[in-house]
């Protein structure tokens, strides 16, 4: 498995905002809610059954109990119902982020750094990892119909949503920060977590016990430390 920030061609475009962990209190945005939430777990379900390409937009409605027109209008084909469902997956753990650091702003970048590690500590974040992952990795979809490339785009299009809340939760947060260094540490905090699972899982084949919970702790550790204080000495060539 390979996890990376970067948008490889024919991507598909932003799915927009992530979908909120709990229902919104009016009744409107709550039904709106509900409909996504049930499309985007059918969704999931058929692609574990039948892979990606392996059911309509009306078979995914029958599975979520909707009527079609409801399907189209949370999402334009069925694919990004699936990529919709993964994002939701890992996105959870952005919500324990967001939920951890409400009411609170940092004075610099590396105070808000900080907060995040703060954080991820309270959060298992490779047991969110592989309920998320997991599922949809080729090896555990019925038949091999999920391939390599699919699950890579899947994990490439999920990273980069996360990333893009993570950068705006950081502006957010920082006062007077430049966007430049903000989406920089955005980017390398996800890429941080993104490597440090790629390794994890190429390491443990996805097996969650006290031993490979352990080794996961020293990489991430590993991982934020490389964001915390660089990789060697400054270059001269660089000013």
């Amino acid at each position: 498995m390979k996890l990376s920030t970067m948008t490889p061609p024919g991507a598909a475009a932003s799915l927009g905002p992530l979908t909120p962990l709990t229902p919104p209190t009016d009744k409107r945005e709550a039904l709106k809610w509900r409909n996504r939430r049930a499309i985007v777990q059918a969704a999931a379900q058929l692609a574990r059954e039948r892979g990606l390409e392996g059911f309509t937009v009306k078979d995914l409605a029958a599975e979520a109990g909707v009527s079609r027109r409801t399907v189209f209008n949370h999402f334009a084909r069925t694919e990004d119902a699936v990529l919709g469902a993964f994002v939701d997956s890992v996105a959870s753990l952005y919500g324990v982020v967001e939920e951890a650091l409400a009411g609170q702003r940092f004075t610099d970048l590396p105070q808000a750094l900080e907060g995040f590690i703060r954080a991820a500590r309270q959060m298992d974040v490779i047991g969110t990892v592989c309920q998320a992952i997991v599922p949809f990795h080729p090896p555990n979809c019925r038949g091999g119909l999920y391939s390599h490339e699919q699950f890579e785009l899947l994990a490439v299009q999920a990273t980069n949503a996360v990333t893009r809340k993570i950068v705006e939760l950081l502006q957010e947060k920082v006062d007077g920060a430049d966007p430049f260094l903000v989406r920089l540490m955005g980017e390398s905090l996800n890429t941080a977590v993104c490597v440090s699972a790629q390794h994890w899982f190429e390491t443990t084949h996805g097996e969650l016990t006290d031993q490979t919970r352990g080794l996961w702790d020293e990489l991430l550790g590993q991982a934020v430390r490389g964001v915390q204080v660089g990789f060697g000495r400054p270059s001269s060539s660089f000013g």
